[in-house]
């Protein structure tokens, strides 16, 4: 199981989160953010960055068999880190800001990095959408599908706090369950 996304949407905490062995990860210090914001404006707080590739597993509660879960970074200065986890036929967990304006367009263009590294990733993808509950004008969950469903019908959809191991979990479970169709679940 692949975690890839934006900086800072929470992919390291997610690893963290459902991982029930110790965590080999890579975060490093970040040098003080020089007074850079984000493309909603608020400035960039991030202490931390992942550099390499993060490493737990999951034990499923049903007796079922361990998961790997590999957390990747999110910098654009680490795509070869990153693209050599997603071209691993793995399955992949997107995860996704969902309080910014943007958040659509965002995904958009995710889903078409993905999809210029490996042409099949839109079988074994599941989209993962965090802060839906956070104030303001913002997408709902519901607004994505639309979106998924022009790159490839039935990829899941998920609302997921990346700090929620029951949360990851589910976002877990849909990637490796049966694809069904356009579901969306929070």
């Amino acid at each position: 199981m692949v975690f890839c996304g934006p900086l800072g949407v929470g992919k390291t905490t997610a690893v963290r989160a459902v991982s029930d062995v110790e965590v080999a990860d890579t975060d490093v210090r970040r040098a003080p953010p020089r007074r850079s914001k984000n493309k909603d404006g608020s400035v960039d707080r991030k202490r931390t960055t992942t550099v390499g590739i993060d490493y737990g597993e999951w034990h499923r509660d049903d007796g079922g068999a361990k998961v790997a879960v590999y957390g990747t970074p999110g910098q654009v200065r680490f795509e070869m880190v990153r693209s050599t986890a997603v071209s691993q036929k793995l399955r992949l967990v997107l995860w996704l800001f969902g309080q910014n304006d943007y958040a659509i367009d965002e995904a958009d263009e995710w889903l078409r990095y993905l999809g210029a590294k490996d042409k099949g990733v839109y079988d074994r993808i599941t989209v993962a959408v965090t802060r839906l509950d956070e104030p303001g004008d913002h997408p709902a969950l519901e607004d994505y599908r639309e979106l998924l469903d022009r790159y490839a019908p039935g990829i899941p959809l998920v609302a997921a706090d990346p700090r929620d191991r029951e949360s990851v979990q589910r976002a877990i479970d849909a990637a490796v369950g049966p694809r069904v169709g356009a579901e969306v679940s929070s």
